[in-house]
């Protein structure tokens, strides 16, 4: 917080020039009711306008303020002072976006105007022990020391359980502390909320990067290849890739999801809160406003990706024409030479033998030898089958019904965004053995739109065609998208 450093961020900062401009009443008003309140990540333009040229006409008649510009041109300069952020998602018609700017002027207005509220000094203080608890619990490597940390954690439930079978008493919070967790709990939703769009332009800024390095001018085709097939790991394993996608396989969880519900629903029926649940309605819409933006960044970061690719193509497509100048160049030069043949018997003269080599004379990868299978039938002791027998097992053979299959995954999907093979069978258990997990196999290979991530393995236990016996299968991460 240095002089320099901050002249610079009251001089340069968007959201500070939001807040300054004329207009900010107007804006700020408009795009919570349309974004925050509805908990809406992205809107179409012509619904933006339409409701932009509603809210314009109800505030000149109550305010003498004019206002009067079109809601077109209104939203054009939003945009072009990166309050609004404009992109086409998988059409021709654009959608609006709030930027991290314009977030963070609503968050600052949001926490003054609660500042009514009493400040929960315990609910804070206990949050940052706990992190800092976990941070040490977590950091250690001896193993000694971890087992240590797990039986203390151990003694101190057991006692509390101890202790509430002996005096039949549950030590419980009382109102006050039931009302300054909630709080906080709203409070770290919003600002999670809010930190949707830093995340989405963290994404951003890592794609310009590897952009950049692609067109460095000594850039070997390779490597810019390499990068580019790699774009999509490397935004995955950056460090907010890493924290983004580990909430995101949290939030797309069925159990977890499901888990999430319910202590929504509890929280919300306690008695002690009810005179806070009526004005602060966001964690009940919470798992369904989390799903929304994230799975807009995952869809824009497959765009990112998608745009990275493109950069590949063009650069292919230059090089092609360049070589083909060059190509047309030599002809045009050859041509004007044979017009003018040189007369002398030997203009060019080669020292030594040339050395030719084609590529048809290139010799094979030499095969590694492997050992010969062997192996014995004996067609005299077989069993004695008897013709009912014979048809009987003929009987017992069985389809998997792909479609089957796909009907479960798009009745799952409805509810979800994604979904992975293992929580997919927890939903609908095996019953056709192996057999059935190929066909997933299958499904998930067939389809664009599904997923298979042989960096992340997962394990399953399935129930095996014969009777009474389970079978442990290991394989790829696969996930079932919408």
């Amino acid at each position: 917080m240095e002089y320099e450093q901050i002249k610079r961020e009251l001089d340069t900062s968007v959201a500070l020039k939001l807040l300054r401009s004329q207009n900010a009443a107007l804006i700020l008003s408009f795009l919570y009711k349309q974004f925050k309140a509805t908990q809406r990540v992205s809107i179409a333009q012509i619904e933006l306008e339409t409701k932009l040229g509603d809210h314009l006409d109800f505030l000149q008649e109550i305010y003498p303020e004019p206002y009067p510009r079109s809601p077109k041109e209104y939203l054009s300069d939003w945009c072009a002072n990166q309050l609004l952020s404009k992109t086409f998602d998988n059409s021709d018609d654009p959608v609006f976006t709030l930027t991290p700017a314009t977030e963070k002027a609503i968050t600052w207005l949001e926490e003054l105007q609660k500042r009514d509220e009493f400040v929960g000094t315990e609910s804070r203080f206990l949050q940052i022990f706990d992190l800092l608890k976990e941070i040490q619990d977590r950091s250690t490597t001896d193993v000694e020391t971890r087992i240590a940390q797990l039986e203390r954690d151990r003694d101190r439930l057991q006692q509390e359980i101890d202790q509430i079978r002996q005096t039949g008493v549950v030590d419980r919070y009382n109102p006050t502390q039931l009302q300054e967790r909630f709080l906080l709990a709203n409070q770290v939703t919003r600002q999670l909320i809010a930190d949707f769009r830093d995340i989405e332009q963290n994404f951003r800024n890592l794609t310009r990067k590897v952009q950049e390095a692609q067109l460095e001018k000594d850039s070997r085709k390779g490597t810019v290849i390499s990068r580019v097939l790699d774009a999509d790991q490397e935004l995955k394993e950056s460090d907010q890739g890493r924290s983004f996608y580990a909430f995101w396989n949290f939030l797309t969880s069925a159990n977890k999801r499901q888990e999430l519900k319910s202590l929504i629903q509890t929280v919300y029926q306690l008695e002690e809160l009810q005179p806070l649940t009526q004005e602060n309605r966001l964690l009940r819409r919470v798992e369904r406003s989390l799903l929304d933006a994230g799975e807009y960044i995952v869809q824009s970061n497959h765009r990112l990706t998608e745009k990275l690719r493109q950069m590949l193509d063009e650069r292919n497509l230059q090089e092609n024409r360049r070589v083909a100048e060059l190509i047309a160049d030599v002809q045009r030069l050859a041509s004007q030479v044979a017009k003018d043949a040189p007369t002398e018997p030997h203009f060019w003269i080669l020292e030594g033998e040339p050395n030719v080599h084609l590529v048809m004379a290139r010799p094979l990868h030499p095969l590694e030898e492997s050992e010969v299978p062997t192996f014995s039938l004996n067609l005299t002791d077989l069993p004695n089958l008897t013709l009912d027998e014979e048809i009987a097992e003929l009987y017992q053979q069985f389809y998997v019904d792909e479609d089957v299959l796909a009907q479960r995954i798009a009745h799952t999907l409805e509810y979800s965004s994604s979904v992975s093979l293992t929580d997919l069978i927890q939903l609908y258990p095996v019953t056709q053995g192996l057999p059935e997990i190929v066909a997933y196999l299958a499904i998930a290979t067939h389809s664009d739109r599904h997923s298979i991530n042989t960096s992340t393995i997962d394990s399953i236990t399935i129930s095996s065609l014969e009777p009474e016996t389970q079978l442990q299968l290991t394989l790829p991460q696969i996930i079932f998208r919408r």
